[in-house]
Protein backbone atom coordinates (compact mmCIF):
# COMPACT_ATOMS: atom_id res chain seq x y z
CA UNK A 1 0.00 0.00 0.00
CA UNK A 2 1.19 3.49 -0.87
CA UNK A 3 -0.69 6.49 0.52
CA UNK A 4 -1.59 9.25 -1.93
CA UNK A 5 0.04 11.90 0.25
CA UNK A 6 3.39 10.12 -0.13
CA UNK A 7 3.42 10.97 -3.86
CA UNK A 8 5.40 7.89 -4.85
CA UNK A 9 5.01 6.40 -8.32
CA UNK A 10 4.87 2.71 -9.29
CA UNK A 11 8.64 2.70 -9.87
CA UNK A 12 9.11 3.08 -6.09
CA UNK A 13 12.02 5.49 -6.33
CA UNK A 14 11.53 6.24 -2.64
CA UNK A 15 10.60 3.69 0.05
CA UNK A 16 6.97 4.25 1.09
CA UNK A 17 5.92 4.08 4.72
CA UNK A 18 4.91 0.45 4.33
CA UNK A 19 8.45 -0.45 3.19
CA UNK A 20 10.02 1.59 5.97
CA UNK A 21 7.89 -0.26 8.52
CA UNK A 22 8.94 -3.66 7.15
CA UNK A 23 12.63 -2.69 7.12
CA UNK A 24 12.55 -1.30 10.65
CA UNK A 25 10.68 -4.31 11.98
CA UNK A 26 13.38 -6.52 10.44
CA UNK A 27 16.22 -4.40 11.84
CA UNK A 28 17.51 -3.22 8.46
CA UNK A 29 18.56 0.32 7.49
CA UNK A 30 18.73 0.84 3.72
CA UNK A 31 20.18 4.11 2.30
CA UNK A 32 18.16 5.72 -0.50
CA UNK A 33 20.69 4.97 -3.24
CA UNK A 34 20.83 1.33 -2.11
CA UNK A 35 17.03 1.13 -2.15
CA UNK A 36 16.99 2.48 -5.70
CA UNK A 37 19.55 -0.13 -6.79
CA UNK A 38 17.29 -2.98 -5.69
CA UNK A 39 15.31 -4.76 -8.42
CA UNK A 40 11.76 -3.44 -8.64
CA UNK A 41 10.41 -6.87 -7.73
CA UNK A 42 12.42 -6.82 -4.48
CA UNK A 43 11.13 -3.34 -3.62
CA UNK A 44 7.58 -4.45 -4.29
CA UNK A 45 8.04 -7.47 -2.02
CA UNK A 46 9.19 -5.25 0.85
CA UNK A 47 6.24 -2.88 0.33
CA UNK A 48 3.79 -5.80 0.36
CA UNK A 49 5.39 -7.18 3.53
CA UNK A 50 4.99 -3.84 5.27
CA UNK A 51 1.24 -3.95 4.71
CA UNK A 52 0.86 -7.14 6.73
CA UNK A 53 0.01 -7.22 10.42
CA UNK A 54 3.37 -8.89 11.14
CA UNK A 55 6.12 -8.40 8.52
CA UNK A 56 8.41 -11.41 7.99
CA UNK A 57 12.12 -10.92 8.69
CA UNK A 58 12.90 -13.76 6.29
CA UNK A 59 11.02 -12.20 3.36
CA UNK A 60 12.56 -8.76 3.91
CA UNK A 61 16.13 -10.03 4.23
CA UNK A 62 15.66 -12.27 1.23
CA UNK A 63 14.56 -9.21 -0.77
CA UNK A 64 17.72 -7.27 0.15
CA UNK A 65 20.08 -10.22 -0.31
CA UNK A 66 21.67 -8.64 -3.38
CA UNK A 67 22.79 -5.54 -1.43
CA UNK A 68 23.73 -7.01 1.95
CA UNK A 69 27.12 -5.26 1.97
CA UNK A 70 25.44 -1.87 1.55
CA UNK A 71 22.87 -2.04 4.36
CA UNK A 72 23.17 -1.65 8.12
CA UNK A 73 21.69 -4.11 10.61
CA UNK A 74 20.30 -3.07 13.98
CA UNK A 75 17.73 -4.17 16.51
CA UNK A 76 14.21 -4.56 15.16
CA UNK A 77 11.74 -1.74 15.91
CA UNK A 78 8.36 -2.74 17.29
CA UNK A 79 5.06 -1.29 16.09
CA UNK A 80 3.37 1.46 18.16
CA UNK A 81 1.30 0.17 21.12
CA UNK A 82 -2.26 -1.00 20.55
CA UNK A 83 -3.67 -0.05 23.96
CA UNK A 84 -2.55 3.59 24.13
CA UNK A 85 -2.08 6.51 21.75
CA UNK A 86 1.58 7.65 21.66
CA UNK A 87 2.05 11.20 22.92
CA UNK A 88 3.57 12.53 19.64
CA UNK A 89 0.36 11.53 17.84
CA UNK A 90 -1.79 13.13 20.53
CA UNK A 91 0.21 16.36 20.27
CA UNK A 92 0.27 16.35 16.47
CA UNK A 93 -3.47 15.82 16.09
CA UNK A 94 -4.55 18.20 18.85
CA UNK A 95 -4.96 21.14 16.45
CA UNK A 96 -6.29 19.07 13.54
CA UNK A 97 -8.71 16.40 14.64
CA UNK A 98 -8.08 14.39 17.84
CA UNK A 99 -8.79 10.66 17.71
CA UNK A 100 -10.16 8.50 20.47
CA UNK A 101 -8.61 5.32 21.82
CA UNK A 102 -11.32 3.12 20.18
CA UNK A 103 -10.49 4.78 16.84
CA UNK A 104 -6.77 4.22 17.40
CA UNK A 105 -7.41 0.56 18.13
CA UNK A 106 -9.54 0.21 15.00
CA UNK A 107 -6.58 1.19 12.80
CA UNK A 108 -4.44 -1.39 11.07
CA UNK A 109 -0.82 -1.72 12.30
CA UNK A 110 0.48 0.10 9.21
CA UNK A 111 -1.89 3.01 9.84
CA UNK A 112 -0.82 3.33 13.47
CA UNK A 113 2.83 3.20 12.38
CA UNK A 114 2.13 5.89 9.76
CA UNK A 115 0.63 8.34 12.25
CA UNK A 116 3.59 7.91 14.58
CA UNK A 117 6.17 8.16 11.78
CA UNK A 118 4.86 11.50 10.46
CA UNK A 119 3.61 12.97 13.75
CA UNK A 120 6.36 15.59 13.66
CA UNK A 121 5.20 17.00 10.30
CA UNK A 122 1.81 18.66 10.74
CA UNK A 123 1.19 19.03 7.00
CA UNK A 124 1.78 15.35 6.22
CA UNK A 125 -0.26 14.43 9.29
CA UNK A 126 -3.11 16.58 8.01
CA UNK A 127 -2.99 14.94 4.57
CA UNK A 128 -2.82 11.47 6.12
CA UNK A 129 -5.87 12.19 8.26
CA UNK A 130 -7.71 13.46 5.18
CA UNK A 131 -6.99 10.16 3.48
CA UNK A 132 -7.91 8.04 6.48
CA UNK A 133 -11.24 9.78 7.09
CA UNK A 134 -12.53 9.89 3.50
CA UNK A 135 -13.62 7.27 1.00
CA UNK A 136 -15.29 3.85 1.25
CA UNK A 137 -12.23 2.22 2.83
CA UNK A 138 -11.68 4.89 5.48
CA UNK A 139 -10.38 3.54 8.77
CA UNK A 140 -11.43 6.48 10.94
CA UNK A 141 -14.86 7.94 11.60
CA UNK A 142 -15.58 10.61 8.97
CA UNK A 143 -15.05 14.04 10.45
CA UNK A 144 -14.08 17.47 9.24
CA UNK A 145 -10.51 18.48 9.95
CA UNK A 146 -9.77 21.90 11.36
CA UNK A 147 -7.99 24.25 8.93
CA UNK A 148 -4.28 23.54 8.73
CA UNK A 149 -1.81 26.26 9.69
CA UNK A 150 1.89 25.53 9.69
CA UNK A 151 5.30 26.22 8.13
CA UNK A 152 5.45 26.72 4.37
CA UNK A 153 7.34 28.70 1.76
CA UNK A 154 5.70 31.72 0.15
CA UNK A 155 6.48 33.68 -3.03
CA UNK A 156 4.57 36.28 -5.05
CA UNK A 157 4.59 37.30 -8.71
CA UNK A 158 3.22 40.78 -9.40
CA UNK A 159 2.36 41.79 -12.95
CA UNK A 160 0.41 44.30 -15.02
CA UNK A 161 -3.32 43.81 -14.70
CA UNK A 162 -3.79 43.13 -18.41
CA UNK A 163 -1.12 40.39 -18.30
CA UNK A 164 -2.68 39.03 -15.14
CA UNK A 165 -5.91 38.63 -17.09
CA UNK A 166 -4.08 36.80 -19.87
CA UNK A 167 -2.53 34.30 -17.45
CA UNK A 168 -5.80 33.82 -15.59
CA UNK A 169 -7.62 33.14 -18.84
CA UNK A 170 -5.08 30.50 -19.84
CA UNK A 171 -3.64 32.40 -22.79
CA UNK A 172 0.05 32.27 -21.81
CA UNK A 173 2.19 29.36 -23.03
CA UNK A 174 -0.90 27.72 -24.45
CA UNK A 175 -2.59 27.69 -21.05
CA UNK A 176 0.33 25.79 -19.48
CA UNK A 177 2.11 28.68 -17.74
CA UNK A 178 1.15 27.64 -14.21
CA UNK A 179 1.73 23.94 -14.93
CA UNK A 180 5.20 24.54 -16.36
CA UNK A 181 6.15 26.92 -13.55
CA UNK A 182 5.03 24.33 -11.01
CA UNK A 183 7.07 21.64 -12.77
CA UNK A 184 10.16 23.86 -12.56
CA UNK A 185 9.58 24.38 -8.84
CA UNK A 186 9.22 20.66 -8.19
CA UNK A 187 12.45 19.90 -10.08
CA UNK A 188 14.26 22.54 -7.99
CA UNK A 189 12.99 20.98 -4.75
CA UNK A 190 14.08 17.52 -5.89
CA UNK A 191 17.59 18.85 -6.59
CA UNK A 192 18.00 20.72 -3.29
CA UNK A 193 20.60 18.21 -2.09
CA UNK A 194 22.71 18.99 -5.19
CA UNK A 195 22.21 22.76 -5.11
CA UNK A 196 22.83 23.44 -1.41
CA UNK A 197 25.97 21.83 0.02
CA UNK A 198 24.63 21.67 3.54
CA UNK A 199 21.88 19.28 2.45
CA UNK A 200 23.96 16.81 0.43
CA UNK A 201 22.56 13.89 2.44
CA UNK A 202 18.99 15.18 2.72
CA UNK A 203 16.56 14.19 -0.03
CA UNK A 204 13.13 15.60 -0.85
CA UNK A 205 10.10 13.38 -0.36
CA UNK A 206 6.54 14.65 -0.94
CA UNK A 207 6.49 18.03 -2.69
CA UNK A 208 3.34 20.10 -2.34
CA UNK A 209 3.42 23.21 -4.54
CA UNK A 210 0.68 25.27 -6.10
CA UNK A 211 -0.48 28.83 -6.79
CA UNK A 212 -3.59 30.96 -6.61
CA UNK A 213 -4.45 34.14 -8.45
CA UNK A 214 -4.83 37.17 -6.22
CA UNK A 215 -6.78 40.02 -7.80
CA UNK A 216 -5.92 42.41 -4.97
CA UNK A 217 -2.22 41.67 -5.32
CA UNK A 218 -2.42 41.78 -9.10
CA UNK A 219 -0.56 38.52 -9.56
CA UNK A 220 -0.07 34.99 -8.27
CA UNK A 221 0.83 33.64 -4.84
CA UNK A 222 2.87 30.43 -4.63
CA UNK A 223 3.01 28.19 -1.58
CA UNK A 224 5.22 25.14 -1.06
CA UNK A 225 5.63 22.50 1.60
CA UNK A 226 8.37 19.96 0.96
CA UNK A 227 9.14 17.04 3.25
CA UNK A 228 12.27 14.91 3.39
CA UNK A 229 12.15 11.20 2.66
CA UNK A 230 12.12 10.75 6.45
CA UNK A 231 9.01 12.91 6.84
CA UNK A 232 10.57 16.12 8.19
CA UNK A 233 9.67 19.60 6.90
CA UNK A 234 12.38 20.59 4.40
CA UNK A 235 12.46 24.39 4.63
CA UNK A 236 15.28 24.99 2.12
CA UNK A 237 13.69 22.81 -0.54
CA UNK A 238 10.33 24.49 0.11
CA UNK A 239 11.84 27.93 -0.55
CA UNK A 240 13.55 26.63 -3.68
CA UNK A 241 10.25 25.24 -4.94
CA UNK A 242 8.18 28.39 -4.36
CA UNK A 243 10.87 30.82 -5.57
CA UNK A 244 11.70 28.81 -8.70
CA UNK A 245 8.03 28.48 -9.65
CA UNK A 246 7.59 32.23 -9.19
CA UNK A 247 10.66 33.01 -11.31
CA UNK A 248 9.49 30.60 -14.02
CA UNK A 249 6.06 32.26 -14.14
CA UNK A 250 7.66 35.70 -14.24
CA UNK A 251 9.87 34.54 -17.13
CA UNK A 252 6.80 33.27 -19.01
CA UNK A 253 5.28 36.76 -19.00
CA UNK A 254 8.52 38.76 -19.32
CA UNK A 255 7.96 39.60 -22.98
CA UNK A 256 4.51 41.03 -22.22
CA UNK A 257 5.43 42.67 -18.92
CA UNK A 258 9.16 43.32 -18.42
CA UNK A 259 8.41 45.10 -15.14
CA UNK A 260 6.82 42.03 -13.51
CA UNK A 261 8.43 41.26 -10.16
CA UNK A 262 9.04 38.32 -7.84
CA UNK A 263 9.00 39.05 -4.13
CA UNK A 264 7.91 38.18 -0.59
CA UNK A 265 9.95 34.96 -0.69
CA UNK A 266 9.94 33.59 2.84
CA UNK A 267 9.14 30.72 5.16
CA UNK A 268 6.13 31.58 7.27
CA UNK A 269 3.45 30.08 9.45
CA UNK A 270 0.31 30.29 7.35
CA UNK A 271 -2.76 28.43 6.18
CA UNK A 272 -2.55 26.38 2.99
CA UNK A 273 -4.62 28.50 0.60
CA UNK A 274 -3.64 27.45 -2.91
CA UNK A 275 -4.62 24.76 -5.41
CA UNK A 276 -7.01 21.86 -5.08
CA UNK A 277 -4.62 19.20 -3.81
CA UNK A 278 -6.11 16.89 -6.45
CA UNK A 279 -2.80 15.90 -8.02
CA UNK A 280 0.65 14.81 -7.02
CA UNK A 281 4.03 15.91 -8.30
CA UNK A 282 4.34 13.03 -10.76
CA UNK A 283 1.87 14.72 -13.13
CA UNK A 284 4.13 17.68 -13.86
CA UNK A 285 7.60 16.88 -12.62
CA UNK A 286 8.88 15.82 -16.06
CA UNK A 287 7.29 18.62 -18.10
CA UNK A 288 9.43 21.06 -20.10
CA UNK A 289 8.25 24.16 -21.94
CA UNK A 290 10.19 23.16 -25.08
CA UNK A 291 8.33 19.84 -25.20
CA UNK A 292 4.91 21.46 -25.20
CA UNK A 293 2.95 21.34 -28.46
CA UNK A 294 -0.02 23.75 -28.65
CA UNK A 295 -3.34 21.90 -28.36
CA UNK A 296 -5.37 21.09 -31.42
CA UNK A 297 -8.78 22.73 -31.27
CA UNK A 298 -11.56 20.34 -32.13
CA UNK A 299 -14.75 21.79 -30.78
CA UNK A 300 -15.35 22.30 -27.09
CA UNK A 301 -14.03 18.88 -26.16
CA UNK A 302 -10.72 19.41 -27.92
CA UNK A 303 -9.76 22.68 -26.26
CA UNK A 304 -7.32 20.98 -23.93
CA UNK A 305 -6.03 18.18 -26.16
CA UNK A 306 -2.43 17.26 -25.52
CA UNK A 307 0.38 16.41 -27.88
CA UNK A 308 0.15 12.67 -27.24
CA UNK A 309 -2.43 11.75 -29.82
CA UNK A 310 -5.07 14.18 -28.59
CA UNK A 311 -5.42 12.54 -25.15
CA UNK A 312 -5.76 14.94 -22.22
CA UNK A 313 -2.59 15.27 -20.18
CA UNK A 314 -2.42 14.03 -16.60
CA UNK A 315 -2.49 17.63 -15.40
CA UNK A 316 -5.49 18.48 -17.61
CA UNK A 317 -7.43 15.51 -16.28
CA UNK A 318 -6.94 16.69 -12.72
CA UNK A 319 -7.62 20.38 -13.35
CA UNK A 320 -8.51 22.70 -16.22
CA UNK A 321 -6.06 25.52 -16.79
CA UNK A 322 -7.06 29.14 -16.27
CA UNK A 323 -10.27 30.63 -14.93
CA UNK A 324 -13.73 31.31 -16.42
CA UNK A 325 -13.67 33.59 -19.45
CA UNK A 326 -16.08 36.04 -17.79
CA UNK A 327 -13.57 36.70 -15.00
CA UNK A 328 -10.76 37.35 -17.47
CA UNK A 329 -13.08 39.67 -19.38
CA UNK A 330 -13.89 41.61 -16.21
CA UNK A 331 -10.19 41.97 -15.41
CA UNK A 332 -9.44 43.36 -18.86
CA UNK A 333 -12.49 45.64 -18.71
CA UNK A 334 -11.42 46.99 -15.32
CA UNK A 335 -8.01 47.80 -16.80
CA UNK A 336 -9.57 49.73 -19.69
CA UNK A 337 -11.84 51.66 -17.32
CA UNK A 338 -8.87 52.49 -15.08
CA UNK A 339 -6.91 53.96 -18.00
CA UNK A 340 -9.98 55.90 -19.14
CA UNK A 341 -10.49 57.34 -15.68
CA UNK A 342 -6.83 58.32 -15.54
CA UNK A 343 -7.19 60.12 -18.86
CA UNK A 344 -10.13 62.16 -17.62
CA UNK A 345 -8.20 63.04 -14.45
CA UNK A 346 -5.21 64.27 -16.43
CA UNK A 347 -7.41 66.31 -18.73
CA UNK A 348 -9.34 67.83 -15.81
CA UNK A 349 -6.16 68.82 -13.93
CA UNK A 350 -4.47 70.55 -16.81
CA UNK A 351 -2.18 67.83 -18.15
CA UNK A 352 0.61 65.66 -16.85
CA UNK A 353 2.46 68.44 -15.02
CA UNK A 354 -0.39 68.89 -12.58
CA UNK A 355 -0.83 65.19 -12.00
CA UNK A 356 2.75 64.18 -11.10
CA UNK A 357 3.01 66.46 -8.03
CA UNK A 358 -0.21 65.02 -6.70
CA UNK A 359 1.13 61.49 -7.05
CA UNK A 360 4.47 62.32 -5.46
CA UNK A 361 2.87 64.01 -2.46
CA UNK A 362 0.70 60.99 -1.61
Amino acid sequence: MIYAFEEIGPDLQRPPLSARRALLASGVAVPLDTWQSLPLQARQAIVAEGEKDAPSDFVVKQAISSVLKRVRFMGGVKDPPFDSIPQPVVDGLRQLRPITLPEWQSLRPLERYTLVAISGNSRLLYRAMEEMTQGPTSSLTPGKLLPWVGPLAHAEVRMARAVFGEVAAGRVQGGKAIVLARAAGIRAARLAHDVIDGYAEKFAGPVELDARLDAELGGYVWQAHVSTVDGEFFAAASVLAAATAAVALRDAIAASDPSATVGAVAVREAAWSVGSGAFGDEATVAMRAKAYVPPVMSGASGAHAASDGGQPSARAKGRRAGVPVWLAFMLVLSTILAFTAAGFTIQRNGGLKSVYPAIINR
